[in-house]
């Protein structure tokens, strides 16, 4: 008996021992990661969508079914928006694939595509680069983290609720060139509109979830089905269309039949790098200085791109605002229309502008047919001019005032840009244009 457990305690150790020395390569290969970040938009104050959240929803299940570690968010706000892409950039630097998606409200303007959070309040074109959230930061984290394959899928194309403010604004998402290893997915063609949709989910995320289910189907064939039939259902009123540098293969779903096991792992909170809590602090504010030093410290950051763009909209509205800039000479032509049994006239003269406070002067203050104005320009252009002379020619004058007496008025004048234009407010209606 005593043998035969030394023998068996040996074979033991010989076994383990050969099973330790079994090379790493041939033991099961660890799974690629899959890592999803999926956002929904539909509580606008101004422009509420049905679709969005049901949408987001629906994808984030049918991407944990494929594999994927899933960040979920629902109605997020700017801020919740880029720190969460940030943090999807940093997750892919570890390799593997990435997929976003984007449902709700986005717009281009002047060839740039935005995502609208649920905060935003659009009132004009600059604004937009503001307080919107720009493709462009999505599209360098995903460069940056230099991982094998990226889908960015836009179900973003809805009529833009804020159009009619914003002159740039176009129809639609612009089309983009996906960075290499990069597919980016509309809903519909660039320049084009999509309907938010009468059912539960929109119609091209409902095509997109039948397609995900299908197993075997390259990346590409999966997007190309749902364009067929998105085309189809909608008699070609809408036409998904994709832009693609893909350079590997990508069978989104492996499974022969039935279910990948799900990573359902909720969405961490949000890193706080150095750079990141310091674009955070300047991000949102209208001081060019801000935008100045984080481009001073990270030239080449995550945000440069939209440091940049922000640090010029932030200057062109400073220098707009400038209490300066309608400073300089001003030609000055009073007109005023015969009225009340007075003969019409017309006066020319110059301004000066120095620190936003207007003078002019026509003829010599205190004597007949002279004419003082002076008043301060407010930095958005409006102004409230003083208007204090003598009378000339009786004839000029409403109720025939005898020479030489002194009269008064206020104009309302708005300068924009080299030009002001104003009334006067009272008696006699005259208008004063103002150039520069």
């Amino acid at each position: 008996m005593g043998k035969l457990r030394m023998w068996w305690q040996g074979a033991m150790t010989i076994a383990a021992c050969l099973l330790a020395a079994v090379p790493a390569a041939a033991q099961a290969p660890r799974p690629e990661q899959r890592v999803a970040l999926l956002i929904g938009n539909s509580a606008y104050p101004e422009a509420p969508l049905r679709n969005p959240v049901n949408d987001v929803r629906a994808m984030a299940q049918a991407l944990r079914d494929l594999g994927f570690t899933v960040m979920l968010y629902e109605n997020a706000t700017k801020r919740t928006m880029e720190t969460a892409i940030v943090e999807f950039g940093q997750r892919l630097a570890d390799g593997g694939v990435g997929a976003f998606y984007y449902a709700g409200h986005g717009l281009q303007v002047r060839g740039h595509n935005y995502l609208v959070p649920v905060d935003a309040q659009i009132e004009s074109e600059a604004q937009t680069r503001i307080v919107t959230v720009d493709v462009e930061l999505l599209l360098e984290q995903m460069a940056e983290a230099k991982n094998r394959v990226n889908m960015v899928i836009l179900d973003a194309c809805r009529n833009n609720p804020f159009e009619r403010r914003m002159r740039g604004a176009s129809r639609g998402l612009a089309a983009v060139d996906a960075a290499r290893g990069t597919l980016v997915a509309y809903a519909t063609a660039p320049g084009s509109v999509a309907a938010d949709g009468n059912g539960k989910n929109g119609l091209y995320t409902e095509e997109l979830l039948q397609a995900l289910r299908v197993p075997g189907l390259k990346v590409e064939e999966v997007f190309k089905r749902v364009r067929v039939n998105v085309t189809r259902r909608s008699n070609g009123a809408q036409t998904p269309w994709e832009s693609s540098s893909l350079t590997g293969d990508l069978v989104v779903n492996e499974q022969a039949g039935g279910k990948a096991p799900p990573a359902a792992v909720a969405a961490p909170p949000a890193a706080t790098d150095r750079e990141a809590l310091f674009w955070s602090s300047v991000k949102d504010g209208s001081d060019p200085a801000g935008f100045e030093a984080y481009l001073k410290q990270y030239p080449d950051g995550t945000f440069a791109s939209l440091a940049r763009q922000r640090l010029a909209s932030a200057s062109q509205q400073t220098r707009a605002l400038s209490p300066t800039r309608f400073d300089g000479v001003w030609n000055v032509t009073v007109q005023c229309p015969a009225h009340e049994g007075a003969s019409g006239y017309t006066l020319r003269f110059p301004a000066q502008v120095k620190d936003a406070v207007l003078a002019g002067q026509f003829g010599t203050p205190g004597q007949p047919s002279s004419l003082t104005l002076s008043g301060k320009i407010e930095p958005d252009g409006n102004a409230s001019i003083d208007a204090r002379g003598m009378s000339g020619d009786p004839r000029y004058t409403s109720n025939q005032m005898n020479k030489g007496s002194a009269y008064a008025y206020r104009a309302d004048v708005r300068f924009d840009g080299s030009r002001g234009t104003g009334t006067r407010t009272e008696t006699r209606p005259c208008t004063l244009t103002f150039v520069k």
